[in-house]
């Protein structure tokens, strides 16, 4: 109804890396067709008081972002300041961006923003909640938004902000998900820089100057000239199948899209197969799963699971 689309923690349409999070909703609404298992997610948070500096470092990291990765999708909250920022920087580059709110579906907080909100419905991209109609912005419900922004990306970016802030808080959320955090840093005597640099002196964050230097830490490969996707293209993955090693193939396609496994129930399944390229012992296994993770196929979550990144 409305074009709202409902989801279920336990529907096959969950998203993936939302799933893994122990406090992930039960459910939540969407409106707009954006896909939240994009092959790369990336969040994007700061200060609603965003300086100049700040307005044009979050737009330069998009534009670089969108210029190599045509089909990520950028994840914010649609306030004021570095997440409208975000958003709008997104959809002149083409890229679908997801808005999550702390509020009902009904409405929209904060109204100003209503005609960029559509703009993202209608270009791929979405706007969230786990709030149903009839919910206000609640100042609690802006923290509890916060951990479907950290649990929905692989990274999350703090652009600016002051020593205390909501983005601090995303950060965290981020972090102990096992998301990669980085923060731009600046000058010990701007304010609103002060909480990237608590970020990146704690070592919460990594610090960035540079759409580069995420796409180094998060072993995103810079796509040959000529031969970036436009913008909406399908995303194939037999360039990832053809680097990976005969045990570390046979081992993946043992993984179903969103399921779970241990170590064990990998070498189980292994065994049932009864291939020659399959693992026939624990050690195996494990290095096996180790490398997987390093070439980003898999994500290694808390209790010794493991899942099939996304995508892949």
């Amino acid at each position: 109804r409305n074009g709202i689309r409902i989801f279920f923690w336990d529907d096959e349409d969950y998203p993936a890396r939302l799933k893994a999070c122990v406090d992930a909703p039960l459910l939540f609404y969407v409106k707009g067709d954006v896909n939240l298992d994009a092959r790369k997610t990336l969040a994007v948070v700061g200060t609603r008081k965003m300086t100049i500096e700040g307005k044009c470092q979050t737009e330069k990291l998009i534009d670089d972002l969108a210029a190599n990765f045509p089909d990520m999708l950028i994840v914010s909250g649609l306030a004021y300041g570095v997440d409208i920022c975000a958003h709008r920087r997104a959809l002149q580059n083409g890229l679908p961006t997801l808005a999550v709110v702390a509020h009902g579906l009904n409405n929209l907080y904060p109204s100003s923003h209503r005609g960029t909100a559509k703009e993202m419905i209608a270009s791929g991209g979405g706007i969230l909640s786990e709030f149903p109609k009839g919910t206000e912005a609640f100042k609690q419900h802006f923290v509890q938004r916060n951990r479907i922004v950290a649990g929905l990306c692989d990274a999350c970016v703090v652009m600016e902000s002051p020593e205390k802030g909501g983005s601090l808080i995303t950060a965290g959320m981020a972090r102990d998900y096992d998301r990669e955090v980085f923060a731009f840093p600046g000058r010990s005597i701007d304010e609103m820089s002060r909480g990237c640099n608590l970020l990146i002196k704690k070592q919460i964050a990594c610090l960035a100057e540079s759409a580069e230097d995420i796409m180094r830490e998060m072993n995103w490969e810079k796509p040959a000239a000529g031969k970036r996707l436009a913008a909406g293209a399908q995303v194939l993955q037999p360039s990832l199948f053809d680097s990976l090693s005969p045990e570390e193939n046979a081992l993946l396609k043992l993984m179903r899209a969103g399921q779970k496994y241990q170590a064990q129930d990998l070498l189980d399944l292994s065994f049932a197969q009864q291939e020659g390229s399959c693992a026939r012992h624990i050690g195996e296994v494990l290095s096996t799963l180790m490398m997987l993770e390093m070439k980003q196929a898999i994500i290694s979550l808390p209790g010794g699971l493991y899942q099939r990144r996304p995508g892949y």
